[in-house]
């Protein structure tokens, strides 16, 4: 395809479109990297890259797989593959298999990040996730996802059970990926992987949005409530907390207070402090507190908290979303991560409403929510000295 049909991709296609078609993939490019020492002297059987290929050209992407040993080539590889990356005719997708272990010659996660211009932690995650639904050594690799001019690059694992994986989360996404790649505008709105009811709003309600719904980046000012503890993250999620709220509130998203991973202790007063509003009549607050025994066994002295590099950044999409899913509340939440001891806190949220039952809903939802989906893990401690990481040693 010329760059002058690729400059004009998506302007035929009908406004609100409902489809889960391939319009975006079309006659793309990509190319699968199998990274493998075996494999690469032929010792061993590729069994990743056909499966890769087959799954693409379904999709109706044009695929070239080719296979190379772990080490230094991996970056020189990427590179190559990336160097027209600016071009309309660059390969849409670099999609490697293997090399995200521990093992010291496994740098395909290093050479990536070398690579990409902007990362996409949260496909990552859902890599993460949904291996974990089968292996618990599925946190052990290091992946990485980005972009670097038009073409996605994702790291998969060199087992065919972690590129299914791959696959099944990848695929309701790639010609969504494409688009946005293309810079076609408007495309969101009618797609399933991203749509919902609250990301559509009408050109004149834009402003008010802006200011009466979800979180924002931005700095409280002096003379807002103190945001709560001092974040391990640039990534803090906070918005103002002051004032009353504007007319028609509880028709509105709901405002993320804070959002933040701590080395701090937590405070319950002061989060659901923050959080309180003239507006609101109900305000509900959770604590996690370390206990001395887990599942059946006693003898627990304490725990520690170790986060994913991506934690604060989901944990950020995860209590947002979960206040644009509760209309009218002020959601405020702190996760500890490092050693703690019985009685400390591990996780505070709190929430107001204006009612005692929206408040209790959102509160437990948010809870749930980051319990589910952020990737800390936690390592109990026992008084015989003993250890064991929770949900993983099972």
């Amino acid at each position: 395809m010329s760059e002058q049909a690729r400059a004009h991709v998506g302007s035929e296609r009908p406004p609100h479109r409902h489809e889960d078609g391939d319009f975006h993939l079309q006659g793309r490019r990509a190319v699968v990297l199998i990274v493998s020492t075996s494999a690469a002297a032929g010792t061993a059987q590729d069994r990743c890259g056909p499966l890769l290929a087959a799954w693409l050209e379904r999709r109706g992407v044009d695929v070239a797989v080719r296979v190379l040993p772990d080490g230094p080539d991996v970056l020189a590889t990427l590179r190559e593959l990336t160097a027209d990356s600016a071009s309309a005719d660059a390969s849409r997708f670099v999609i490697t298999s293997g090399g995200t272990g521990l093992n010291l010659d496994d740098v395909t996660p290093e050479a990536t990040a070398r690579v990409v211009e902007r990362e996409t932690p949260g496909i990552m995650h859902a890599l993460w996730s949904k291996g974990l639904e089968k292996t618990p050594t599925a946190v052990m690799s290091r992946g990485v996802a980005g972009t670097v001019g038009q073409t996605f690059v994702v790291n998969l694992p060199g087992s065919r059970g972690g590129v299914k994986d791959g696959m099944a989360v990848l695929d309701p996404l790639l010609d969504h990926i494409s688009a946005q790649l293309e810079d076609v505008h408007g495309h969101g709105e009618d797609r399933r992987v991203a749509q919902s009811a609250d990301e559509i709003v009408p050109a004149g309600q834009a402003s008010e949005a802006a200011g009466d719904g979800a979180a924002s980046d931005r700095a409280p000012s002096p003379r807002t409530a103190s945001p709560g503890p001092a974040a391990l993250s640039t990534g803090v999620t906070s918005a103002a907390a002051t004032g009353t709220p504007a007319a028609g509130r509880a028709t509105t998203a709901g405002v993320v207070v804070l959002s933040a991973l701590t080395a701090d202790p937590l405070d319950a007063e002061e989060a659901q402090r923050a959080v309180a509003d003239p507006a609101c009549g109900a305000v509900v607050g959770f604590s996690g507190v370390i206990r001395d025994h887990d599942g059946g066994r006693t003898g627990v002295t304490g725990l520690e908290y170790t986060a994913h590099p991506t934690a604060q950044e989901v944990l950020r999409d995860v209590v947002a979303r979960a206040a644009a899913a509760h209309p009218g509340t002020r959601v405020w939440a702190a996760h500890r991560i490092g050693a703690l001891a019985v009685g400390d806190s591990a996780l505070e949220v709190a929430v107001a409403a204006a009612h005692r039952r929206e408040a209790f809903e959102a509160c437990a939802d948010v809870v749930d929510r980051i319990k589910e989906s952020v990737p800390i893990w936690k390592r109990e401690r026992f008084q015989d000295g003993a250890h064991a990481w929770v949900g993983l040693d099972d």
